[in-house]
């Protein structure tokens, strides 16, 4: 990988989770290290999975008002090779780019935007730079997105879920990955802390996963997908009042795999038989979360309701009912970025 920064050195994040404490603890805000706190310190290397470094990123590009001088100027804007920095270090964005020739062919509204983009976009700004304060970031002044994320859904007349089509300006997407990539690690960076102080990994451990977090049981949506393509194809053999009946259980029982058939072309779902279906039809669904913009809101949306309801009601049901735990209310963090580091061999 070629340098992506003239000067890395000079990417020392330092800055405070302030959680509610509990049994998990709850974000409530960011905290950026003055240049003093830095005093008597020497730099960490990130952590394996630099969840530490990623969150340092996104938030640098986030927040303008983030000065160090252990951090690049600013400059009114981020600037280019920052960027690139955090695309080269950030797995959901290669993901993403992966999948946008499946999810172009799987469009069916060619359009670049949509009508009610420009209006959502300037809300969500509103709220990102409300979020936004002198010496940090208030994880709870975001909470009014999840609102804006749903009525969006009310105009769109349709759930984000397996929507193809729904597009935002490229300026607007790079905000979301942006702040996806904030609040993915955030949330990452509070699991590897509490898994540090259980007693036993297998009972009580949690996890992070990009995928099984956001959509669960994609296999049994598939195989609900495929019983609801085969109702349709014979839809018209049945009587009236049967079919309408049933279609409707479809839609209340398994409405999931009922929306992915319904966004998916008609050309794609006639193209392969029963068996290759199957497995696409599990796939597309990859694509979706990965590669769309209401896949990559529909995983905000998921964050911010970790956030606000509290990571075990939404991520880790699975321990919800283990026994309270003395938690800390803050977590530090302190990391650098250097050429060593990123595998970056110095010029000759």
């Amino acid at each position: 990988m070629k340098s992506q920064t003239k000067n890395p050195e000079h990417f020392w994040f330092g800055y405070d989770v302030v959680s509610a404490s509990g049994n998990f603890p709850r974000p409530q805000r960011i905290e950026f290290w003055k240049d003093r706190d830095f005093n008597n310190l020497a730099p960490e290397v990130p952590l394996h999975y630099k969840a530490d470094a990623l969150l340092g990123l996104s938030l640098y590009l986030l927040h303008h008002g983030w000065n160090s001088k252990h951090l690049p100027p600013h400059g009114g804007k981020p600037d280019s090779l920052t960027q690139d920095l955090w695309k080269s270090l950030e797995p959901h964005y290669e993901l993403f780019l992966r999948a946008q020739p499946r999810v172009s062919a799987l469009r069916r509204d060619k359009s670049l935007s949509s009508p009610f983009a420009p209006a959502f976009e300037k809300s969500f700004t509103e709220i990102l730079d409300d979020a936004a304060q002198k010496d940090g970031w208030n994880l709870e002044a975001l909470q009014p997105i999840m609102d804006l994320v749903d009525d969006l859904e009310i105009k769109l007349e349709r759930p984000l879920l397996y929507d193809f089509s729904f597009q935002v300006s490229p300026e607007m997407r790079t905000k979301l990955h942006w702040l996806h990539s904030c609040l993915f690690h955030l949330r990452t960076l509070i699991a590897i802390d509490y898994n540090a102080y259980i007693h036993d990994a297998t009972h009580e451990a949690v996890k992070v996963d990009s995928i099984t977090d956001y959509v669960a049981r994609a296999e049994y949506v598939a195989n609900d997908a495929l019983l609801y393509w085969n109702f349709k194809k014979m839809r018209e053999r049945l009587p009236a009042d049967a079919a309408t009946d049933l279609e409707q259980h479809f839609l209340t029982y398994s409405h999931n795999g009922a929306y992915l058939i319904e966004s998916l072309p008609k050309s794609f779902l006639s193209a392969m038989n029963a068996e290759e279906l199957e497995e696409s039809l599990y796939l597309v669904q990859m694509d979706w979360l990965l590669g769309t913009d209401a896949g990559l809101l529909f995983r905000i949306r998921e964050e911010l309701y970790g956030l606000h309801e509290g990571y075990e009601n939404i991520f880790w049901r699975d321990v919800i009912d283990q026994a309270p735990k003395a938690t800390s209310e803050g977590l530090s963090i302190q990391c650098e970025l250097t050429e060593s580091v990123l595998g970056i061999k110095p010029a000759a």
